[in-house]
Order: C-alpha cells, then structure tokens, then sequence
C-alpha cells in the first residue's frame, strides 16, 4: 500500500482530526475530555450506552458562569464538501439558546440576540461531492449526534455534578454549546439564488454559494427527541428530588431543557482557533450576575 493511500485510510478513521481539534483547543488555553460516553433510556426502558468524541472547557469565566464546549468531529476526503442553506429564524432567537446556561439563568438579558452575529446563520446541512455523485450525509449524522448527546451529558455535568456541592454552597452555571468540526470547505447558498437552472448549471459551489470559516446551524429537535429528552428530564427529577428541593429555581431550567440544542456551531477545523477566540470574547462581554444573586432573583420572565 502507497504512502498516499496509508496516510488517507487513517485519515478516514477520524482519529488525526479529533486529536487536532483536541489539540486546538488545548492550545487556546482550554482543559480537553475525549471519548465522551453518555446513556439513553430508551422508551422500552433499555439503556443504550453512546460516545461523543470530546468535551472542551474553558477556564476563565463571566463571573459565576463558565463555559464548555460539545464537540463531534467528521473527516471528509478532499472531494466532498458541506453546504447548508441560508436561514432567518422564527424562534429561539437569543443568547440563551446558543450558550445554555444551566442548572441557573445567570444571564441578566437572556434573550438578546447578540451571539448570533458572530457567524451567518444556516440550516438542513448536507455532503456533497465534486463529481455530482449523490453522498451519504455526514453532516445530518453529526448534528444527530450532538443533538441526541446534548441533554444526557448535561444532566450530568451541568446538573447533576453542580447541584451535587455542599450545604451552604451555591452551584456554579455551566453555558454548553454544542460545535461540530470537520476539515471539510462550509459554503451556504446565497440567498440571491431562486432559479434551480442556476443551480444545475454550477460548475464549482462558489458559483451559488459563500465559502464559511463556521456556522450557526439551526436545529429543531423533533418530537420524537424532545419526549426522549423529558422522559429522561423526569426521570432525572425523580432521581435527585432532595438536590432539586434546595434550589427550586433548577425546575424553571428543567423544564425548558427538553427541546435544546437550537443553534450548531459548525467550523471548518482550520478556523477553529479563531472562532473559539470569537465566543471566549463576546461570552466574557455578556452580562451576568453571581450565583447566589440569581437564586434569590424572583425571575418572571421563563422563554428562556
């Protein structure tokens, strides 16, 4: 077997991008967990052990608050590339829906929309190759699989463990965001382009499409996700009733947790050291309050 061929075959392992993802972030300063397992209940009541490639967590934080990273990585060979659409959302539109704060609201203004524009916002993401040949979607797989990682692993790491400290103490917030990272070119259609003979006639994706460094793709849990997620709400309510009992507040959190993630962040790996600067800067601009401010906070407001 060739050098060439040897080298692409590990490549498409996915192994040498996670470790490079990986090794980004510990480079900008950020504390690295991979191989990331979590468990679903399934309706039957089996449970079904599952992986994500890695956690990040930055070590500074606005305040109380901190932040961590949710990341699945996909390799792609250098034919193919991922291309999304161009979206203006109806919903979910503000900070508290990109950064999931959680098991407290410590966001003082959570329904600005100020993150959102760090990058162009997108959605229905798919693979598409350079010869027109029809492809597997890799990018629907992975925004699956964060999707159905997201609230198992927090329930653990931004509930469970923060309502976990002693008596006397306040739990810290957790903001998660999800990311994928691919070395795959990201282009969304220009939203100029309304004619499919355009489209047809494309001889490279940047005849109807903008190349992206990364993303914010919008993603709406299906119904089917969002009962898999309050069945393991419930159960995760009726396992802790005592911790939740000292901080009722977490049951508002709860109770909005079921139909998250909304908003991807999707990066081309070669951008990821700028990006991950972006959302460390605008998440230490936002505005917070402490903890133990938010918990004796008589918060009206719940569209979080």
């Amino acid at each position: 077997m060739s050098k060439a061929k040897w080298g692409e075959s590990f490549l498409k392992s996915g192994l040498p991008l996670e470790h490079l993802t990986a090794v980004t972030l510990k480079a900008q300063g950020l504390s690295c967990s991979t191989s990331i397992e979590y468990s679903r209940t399934e309706e039957s009541g089996q449970e079904t052990w599952f992986e994500l490639d890695l956690e990040a967590h930055f070590l500074d934080r606005n305040k109380d608050t901190s932040l961590s990273l949710l990341v699945e990585c996909k390799y792609h060979d250098e034919s193919r590339f991922w291309f999304f659409l161009p979206f203006e959302p109806k919903r979910w539109y503000f900070n508290d829906r990109v950064f999931n704060c959680g098991p407290l609201q410590t966001f003082t203004d959570p329904l600005s929309s100020s993150s959102l524009a760090l990058a162009p916002l997108s959605h229905r993401g798919m693979v598409v190759s350079k010869d027109g040949k029809k492809q597997e979607n890799a990018v629907h797989i992975a925004i699956k699989q964060i999707a159905n990682a997201f609230v198992p692993v927090t329930l653990d790491t931004m509930f469970l463990y923060r309502l976990a400290a002693p008596r006397g103490y306040v739990p810290l917030p957790t903001c998660m965001v999800p990311m994928i990272v691919t070395n795959a070119d990201i282009f969304r259609l220009r939203p100029d382009i309304s004619d499919l003979a355009v489209i047809r006639k494309a001889s490279s994706p940047s005849d109807i499409g903008q190349k992206l460094s990364w993303t914010w793709c919008y993603y709406d849990p299906p119904m089917e996700l969002s009962m898999r997620n309050e069945r393991s709400i419930n159960a995760y309510k009726n396992q802790n009733k005592d911790l939740i009992a000292r901080f009722p507040l977490v049951n508002t959190r709860l109770e909005l947790w079921a139909s998250r993630p909304n908003w991807i962040a999707v990066a081309n790996v070669n951008c990821l050291e700028a990006l991950i600067k972006a959302i460390r800067s605008h998440f230490l601009s936002l505005k917070t309050c402490r903890a133990r401010t938010a918990l004796n906070k008589n918060r009206k407001v719940r569209l979080y």
